[in-house]
């Protein structure tokens, strides 16, 4: 069964969910930096948009490996692979300063938006 839930209250849900188990993407990666996104995301209907959790990690030539060193919001538009904007920040506020001011935090947080997993499937209720 899909359920659907509000914006401004699903990063609260997804953090008490299992979804440890789907496998990270690679979504950009250079010598000195890569930016891993979450293999799921949440896809907002109304927008047609996708928002995944990311972190920016930097390279560590003494660890031979990249390390994270900061937590990141994702925006894609629907269907695409490539992204199109990235930030420092939470869903809601990513969402916003991606739109410009054109709503406000409050009407972003009472979008309808989907758990959605990389088999095409959408969660079923917690």
């Amino acid at each position: 069964m899909e359920k659907a839930y509000r914006l401004g209250e699903v990063e609260e849900i997804i953090a008490g969910m299992e979804l440890m188990e789907v496998p990270d993407d690679i979504m950009e990666s250079d010598v000195d930096y890569q930016i891993v996104i979450s293999g799921w995301w949440v896809h907002i209907p109304e927008l047609g948009l996708n928002l995944h959790e990311g972190v920016f990690c930097n390279y560590d030539g003494e660890e031979g490996g990249y390390l994270p060193d900061f937590a990141i919001t994702v925006v894609k538009e629907e269907g695409q692979e490539e992204w199109i904007y990235y930030e420092q920040d939470g869903f809601l506020i990513t969402l916003a300063n991606y739109l410009h001011g054109k709503t406000d935090l409050e009407q972003l947080g009472q979008l309808f938006c989907f758990i959605c997993l990389p088999d095409g499937n959408l969660t079923a209720e917690e």
